[in-house]
């Protein structure tokens, strides 16, 4: 069985995790398939974004596989580290769009794939969290980091400190999560009408701003605002500003055609 299963609709690549045996606890083999598939996707000119998803009911994902990691020596455990970075960079440097949904617990490594994503959509019912405390190790591929970049570090530090878990309403407070529902059913239409609207703009000023606000986030405010006038000169000359400027003066929907991973990274 395919653990993450590649689907399309509508120009949305959908990523499925699927493992309902395990509640999609993380191992090497999902890792690995995760990250191609997202490779995959990004040069795939069907997918205008992507959309990563649980097809289980009540979780995204349990969080490491314990089981798995007991059997496992130094090196072997190094190798997964590796994987979970490699997985977590490949969600972040995607030059499309990738919206995440969530309905249940995303624990761990699940939790650190979610906070990878651009746009976040959660249940009512969805728990969050980082127990890897509770088994004497802390998170391992980008936990202690991808939160404390997306909000203060004494929140980050609270969650990894007690392995405790927080709702969805106290994420979504902080400005993490971007949008919260009742169901798994509401909770992927709002998702799909999102994907709906993104996928009608620009993919270049897409991607292009994608790596404009990742790699800012790395650099003193002085570079960063230098490295933004660049994006910003890049969008200027492209196709898509020519086009879209014109759609806006005869009042029509543009029919945008320059696409990121066409292009060079600034």
């Amino acid at each position: 069985m395919d653990k993450a299963a590649t689907s399309f609709y509508k120009n949305i690549g959908i990523v499925t995790l699927n493992n309902p045996e395990t509640k999609n606890s993380i191992d090497i083999y999902l890792l690995e398939n995760l990250t191609r598939s997202i490779k995959k996707l990004e040069t795939n000119e069907q997918a205008d974004l992507i959309w990563l998803r649980s097809g289980i009911k009540d979780v995204f994902s349990s969080g490491y596989d314990i089981g798995y990691f007991d059997k496992k020596n130094e090196a072997e455990c190094r190798y997964f580290a590796k994987a979970g970075a490699e997985l977590v960079e490949t969600i972040k440097g995607c030059k499309k769009i990738i919206i995440c949904t969530v309905d249940g617990a995303a624990l761990g490594g699940g939790f650190e794939i979610v906070l990878s994503c651009d746009l976040i959509f959660a249940t009512e019912r969805s728990q969050f969290g980082f127990p890897e405390v509770n088994y004497g190790v802390l998170p391992g591929f980008g936990g202690t980091q991808l939160l404390s970049r997306k909000i203060y570090e004494t929140f980050t530090k609270y969650l990894i400190f007690t392995g405790n878990t927080v709702p969805a309403s106290e994420l979504s407070d902080k400005g993490i999560i971007n949008k919260i529902t009742k169901s798994q059913s509401s909770n992927e239409e709002e998702a799909y009408a999102m994907a709906d609207i993104i996928k009608h703009r620009s993919k270049f000023a897409l991607g292009l701003a994608k790596e404009t606000v990742n790699n800012g986030l790395n650099m003193p405010l002085k570079q960063a605002l230098l490295y933004e006038q660049n994006a910003f000169m890049a969008s200027f000359a492209s196709n898509d500003k020519k086009e879209g400027m014109t759609a806006f003066k005869e009042k029509r929907t543009p029919d945008f055609t320059d696409r990121w991973e066409d292009f060079e990274t600034l």
